[in-house]
């Protein structure tokens, strides 16, 4: 085991982008650093303390790396896991001891000029842009106590992440849409077994029924930004709805056209 660890601060929906700069990290630094990431299955075995094993990562840690998109920056443990770095470099500025790199990695639609206090008192960086992902390595590097070229190709890192990013977006806003449409465990479950049967590169119709306005825009907001096109809201005849006697409700009949293949590519993300 390497004597040198870096910690990966990551939360769960994006254990695949942790995964993925934690192989090119041990591939650079090939026997010289360990990555210690929390659900790789190896930095914490079964069985072990949870939060004991995160703890001695922090205390160990000689550089810390903070997958921060819009989901994550409002986590506890993100602000957590910061928190113990952050002291052991206010320590280290009274002692003699080396700064620890403390690097936020923005990615899926959040910058580091929009990062709230205290990330944005740190050097953060675009997680998609291979340049920037150089600047983390070097930075690394500089305490692993290496020198000389980097072989790591970051322009094709940049792309993983980007197809990360592409993957990750799409799949959190098509939960949100069915979210909005007040969708539980078993009705998600359904429209996946339901497109399971069907053949790939064919279409389905999810049937909505009557929907209230707010919530009708708010599926063709998502339709045209977030989605991208990727499901089509269709909109049947405009009515109110008398939902008792003491209301009443603007909306429409929805139904909503999707490519089987884009449930099923997300249908982990649906359930986590």
């Amino acid at each position: 085991m390497a004597d040198k660890l870096i910690f990966l601060s990551h939360i769960h929906e994006e254990k695949r982008l942790a995964e993925l700069v934690k192989q090119a990290l041990e591939a650079e630094f090939s026997g010289f650093v360990e990555v210690f990431v929390s659900t790789d299955g190896t930095s914490i075995l079964a069985g072990a303390n949870f939060l004991k094993k995160i703890e001695e990562g922090l205390v160990n840690c000689i550089g810390a790396i903070y997958l921060i998109s819009p989901i994550s920056v409002k986590r506890n443990w993100v602000n957590f896991e910061l928190g113990a770095v952050w002291i052991r470099n206010i320590i280290s500025m009274r002692t003699t001891a080396i700064e620890i790199p403390t690097i936020p990695v923005c990615h899926s639609g959040i910058s580091p000029t929009t990062l709230p206090s205290p990330l944005n008192n740190l050097n953060a960086i675009f997680g998609n842009q291979a340049s920037q992902l150089e600047f983390v390595f070097r930075s690394l590097q500089t305490v692993v106590g290496g020198k000389g070229t980097l072989k790591t190709d970051f322009d094709a890192l940049a792309a993983q992440v980007i197809e990360f990013e592409r993957q990750y977006t799409l799949g959190a806003s098509l939960k949100t849409m069915l979210a909005l449409l007040g969708g539980q465990t078993s009705d998600t479950r359904t429209l996946i077994q339901h497109c399971e049967q069907r053949p790939a590169g064919s279409m389905t119709t999810l049937k909505c029924g009557f929907i209230d306005t707010s919530i009708v825009q708010a599926l063709q907001a998502l339709e045209a930004n977030e989605l991208k096109g990727q499901i089509k809201v269709v909109l049947g005849k405009a009515g109110i709805n008398f939902s008792d006697k003491t209301r009443t409700v603007n909306g429409a009949n929805v139904s909503i056209l999707m490519p089987v293949d884009f449930v099923l590519e997300f249908k982990e993300q649906l359930f986590a």
